[in-house]
């Protein structure tokens, strides 16, 4: 049973955490306050604080609890993970919506909300786990090579302007020609990339498994296997529920209705990583001209009036469940266990 629970804001050179002790939802002492590094000694330090604030309480009935600021709270995480402590790390959008209308703003005032969030919604708290080794390298290495692909693309747009041509002719052969070093030596690194990636799966055997087996489906390639992978932490982190990922995609429809004066026909949330997904709607654009199940879905829809981008979105679930349960089963994609409309393709 959770009675202590520490709220902790996040930044890059420090954090400050509140620690609230409780009975069941209620309050029953006021809020301690204190600011630490965002290093070891402020981790060493943190610890050795709770203990003093909480009378050397049984470490589970703690609960540690911050927002998921990526690189700026895994330190924390994983040395309490590795101390033997409960951290829980939501989403900053999640603690925000449930803390009702806020007046104040300040790294003190948001620790104590996060505290206040982990001790009334501690139900429903999803425990941190960290990714292993080969599975964080792979994250690193992936983001790393969407910034290259970003950087190559925002140069290529910069030599095809239009207004360059108005440019003298030295600016213009300079601006070209640099450019078109920079884009080279680009490809040459996002080559790196594909080749390190491709080094870290075949050396993990879980990691080698799962890409074996969601390649085997057309449309697949390496960068939406990785990127799957990635984001899901190899199909842990959603519990193998299809509809919380497609959820994540921002490919899941949601209706809108209350009463008899507002409705909605279901709509995908605007609340979703939209690199991701770019990626699995480049995937289903693929698989449409590379499988013939697909295809004749996609025409059978089509055929019924239904919207281009509709049919796309129905296409883009489809595979991300067809995914799931491929990982789930340990079975490699097999074109005769999905539904075939009649279309009069071969």
């Amino acid at each position: 049973m959770k009675k202590i629970f520490i709220g902790i804001d996040f930044s890059k050179e420090k954090f400050d955490a509140t620690l609230i002790k409780a009975e069941g939802v209620k309050e029953c002492g006021p809020s301690v306050h204190e600011v630490f590094d965002n290093k070891t000694s402020g981790y060493r330090r943190l610890v050795k604080w709770v203990r003093s604030q909480s009378e050397d309480a049984p470490a589970d009935s703690l609960l540690y609890c911050g927002e998921n600021t990526g690189g700026y709270s895994m330190g924390l995480s994983n040395y309490l993970y590795a101390s033997g402590y409960d951290m829980w790390l939501e989403s900053a959008y999640s603690i925000k919506q449930s803390s009702g209308i806020q007046r104040i703003k300040n790294d003190m005032y948001d620790s104590r909300i996060i505290a206040e969030y982990a001790m009334r919604n501690h139900d429903r708290m999803i425990l941190y786990k960290p990714q292993s080794t080969s599975l964080n390298s792979l994250r690193e290495v992936f983001l790393y090579r969407h910034s290259l692909v970003r950087q190559r693309v925002a140069l290529t747009n910069r030599r095809s302007e239009k207004r360059l041509t108005q440019e003298k002719s030295d600016v213009k052969a300079f601006m070209s020609f640099t450019s078109k070093h920079l884009i080279t030596e680009i490809n040459k690194a996002i080559a790196k990339c594909d080749e390190k990636i491709r080094d870290i799966i075949s050396s993990d055997e879980e990691l080698r498994e799962v890409f074996d087996i969601i390649t085997s489906m057309p449309g697949i390639g390496a960068q939406n296997a990785t990127c799957l992978m990635v984001y899901t932490d190899n199909f842990t982190k959603f519990d193998m529920n299809s509809r919380k990922i497609a959820c994540y995609y921002g490919i899941a429809p949601f209706e809108r209705r209350s009463g008899s004066s507002v409705y909605q026909k279901p709509q995908v949330s605007q609340f979703a990583n939209r690199m991701i997904k770019s990626l699995l709607s480049q995937a289903a654009l693929a698989a449409i001209k590379a499988d013939v199940n697909i295809c004749c879905y996609y025409q059978h829809l089509i055929e019924r009036g239904k919207h281009p981008m509709l049919v796309h979105n129905n296409i883009k679930n489809k595979m991300l469940h067809t995914l799931v349960a491929m990982v789930r089963n340990k079975q490699k994609y097999n074109p005769e266990h999905l539904y075939k409309p009649v279309c009069g393709v071969a």
